[in-house]
């Protein structure tokens, strides 16, 4: 292939990777580091009330010829991504005083926020990924045995999940595991009482169940889609050899589909590590939080928009570290295929 058709080809993918991902990232970063606040000044007004006029001095936010707002800003290093793991030195350290431009304000307890969130982050992870993998596998060699007539049924049903928003799953669950849903009737009939929405253990296991849910489709097609091309006269050379079932599916099918569980696995923990909608729907924060929902608490509650970017920082970092394994795994394995 010519390089000026390889560049019209992949020209328009690389442009919007560049204008939706990379800049976004980039600037994410720029303002993780800075701090910016309004030029505050002291002014006299007058004010006619029903009992005569009278002067009141306010303070109000500086505006340049053009009556925009004056900004100072400061840079401020790596302050953020302290105050963002909780360090409680970064409330002595932080560049600028109290009450200057630069300062960085910290709250209480807030040094377990961070690692409260990574760990139940990393326990969804731990808890949905064996499910997604192993269940997706299980439903693609199922499906493989089915009849071509109902194949096209079971699909439709099973991809239904996946399809739906997850906004709208979440509140499905939500609405079957309420003190009032058909969950817990259903239970009270059996002398089981649980109360789901207010408990710990039973708000983090319905987030859980809920990622299973909604991503076992997803492996379970992609699994499907790979047992087509497996080869069939390995399987046949495997039949007449006397290998049973297992052994043909771990020494035939298995590394046939190795790359496509690579692949479902990247994708898996690149999605569970930003596990945000089941959080905010099914507990709001309450008794469980995730890294992303931490994000979206400091830019929304503490309205820091410059904190909120060390966060989003550190979730990238995060998905990284989970990547950099396989990348290196698929990088080597492509490099001795050569």
């Amino acid at each position: 292939m010519k390089l000026r058709s390889f560049a019209g080809f992949v020209g328009p993918s690389v442009f919007l990777m560049l204008a939706l991902l990379a800049l976004p990232m980039v600037m994410t970063a720029v303002l993780s580091v800075r701090n910016c606040a309004l030029e505050m000044e002291l002014v006299t007004l007058q004010q006619t009330g029903p009992f005569g006029a009278h002067e009141v001095t306010t303070q109000r936010a500086k505006v340049d010829a053009s009556g925009q707002a004056v900004q100072t800003c400061e840079w401020v290093g790596l302050a953020y991504y302290r105050k963002v793991l909780g360090l409680e030195e970064a409330a002595a350290g932080a560049p600028g005083a109290a009450g200057a431009p630069g300062a960085v304000p910290s709250q209480a307890g807030e040094p377990t926020e961070f690692f409260s969130a990574l760990r139940f982050t990393l326990l969804y992870i731990a808890a949905t990924t064996p499910f997604v993998l192993g269940g997706g596998l299980a439903l693609a060699l199922a499906m493989n045995r089915v009849t071509q007539r109902l194949k096209a049924v079971f699909i439709a049903a099973s991809l239904l999940p996946f399809i739906i928003t997850p906004v709208v799953g979440a509140l499905a669950i939500k609405w079957l595991f309420r003190d009032n849903g058909l969950v817990p009737h259903v239970l009270g009939g059996m002398g089981i009482q649980v109360f789901w929405m207010a408990q710990a253990w039973s708000a983090q296991l319905l987030v859980i169940l809920y990622g299973i849910w909604h991503v076992l489709p997803f492996a379970f097609i992609v699994f499907y889609a790979g047992l087509q091309g497996v080869p069939q006269d390995a399987l046949e050379a495997a039949t007449i050899d006397g290998a049973s079932n297992w052994q043909k599916l771990r020494y035939v099918t298995l590394p046939h589909l190795m790359p496509l569980v690579v692949f479902v696995l990247m994708m898996h923990l690149m999605d569970a590590y930003r596990v945000f909608e089941p959080v905010m729907v099914l507990t709001q924060g309450a008794f469980t939080t995730s890294v992303q929902y931490l994000t979206y608490h400091v830019l929304l509650q503490e309205d820091n928009p410059y904190k909120a970017s060390a966060a989003s920082v550190l979730t990238i970092v995060g998905i990284a570290l989970l990547l950099i394994p396989l990348l290196r795994k698929t990088w080597r394995e492509q490099r001795q295929g050569h």
